[in-house]
């Protein structure tokens, strides 16, 4: 009497290795785009925030604020009180208070305000990094979509990357930035 073995074949073996490395491989792709969109999600929300604070300063102070007076450049660096004297922190209150301001991670935000009489603003944040290192594009908030800058206005909320041939990205890098670091807050290194 011959015992009859019951078992995988090598062949068996190998073709359920294949489809366990090709799940994995696609649960790693699925994982990193979450995790992307999630990113991307958090900093629209920051812009939108931003561009809410500006409002209601814009409604006690009849008009957004301006670069050049108590802030130069890095705006939102010195206006959120990363930076900078109390005197120059004018966005802080305007913040929720119990959460204060998450930029998500690492991202440069852009402002930008009229100059002739401080009643259009835009925000805008990169969604591939500091300067958009990984050429996703931007986003941009606020009622200056149209108007700002002046020279060559910003026409829509999504903006493509400096790489997709998008001209408008080149006038998002123009405006003033301030970079935000995930564990950091705004760098101040620049």
């Amino acid at each position: 009497m011959h015992k009859k073995y019951k078992a995988f074949t090598l062949v068996e073996l190998l073709i359920v290795m294949g489809i366990l490395i090709i799940l994995i491989a696609i649960g790693v792709l699925v994982g990193r785009f979450a995790i992307q969109r999630g990113q991307d999600v958090k900093h629209r929300d920051a812009a939108r925030n931003l561009y809410a604070a500006l409002v209601k300063y814009k409604i006690d102070n009849k008009r957004y604020p301006e670069l050049g007076g108590l802030i130069e450049e890095e705006f939102f660096a010195y206006a959120l009180g990363f930076n900078g004297t109390p005197d120059q922190h004018i966005l802080k209150s305007y913040l929720e208070e119990e959460s204060g301001f998450d930029g998500g991670g690492d991202a440069t935000y852009y402002y930008a305000v009229d100059e002739y009489d401080g009643q259009f603003v835009l925000v805008c944040v990169s969604l591939g990094g500091i300067d958009d290192e990984n050429n996703r594009g931007f986003y941009c908030v606020g009622d200056g979509i149209g108007y700002l800058p002046e020279s060559t206005p910003v026409t829509g909320q999504d903006i493509g990357s400096q790489e997709s041939g998008d001209p408008l990205s080149v006038t998002v890098r123009s405006l003033d930035d301030s970079d935000w670091l995930n564990k950091e807050g705004f760098d101040l290194s620049n």
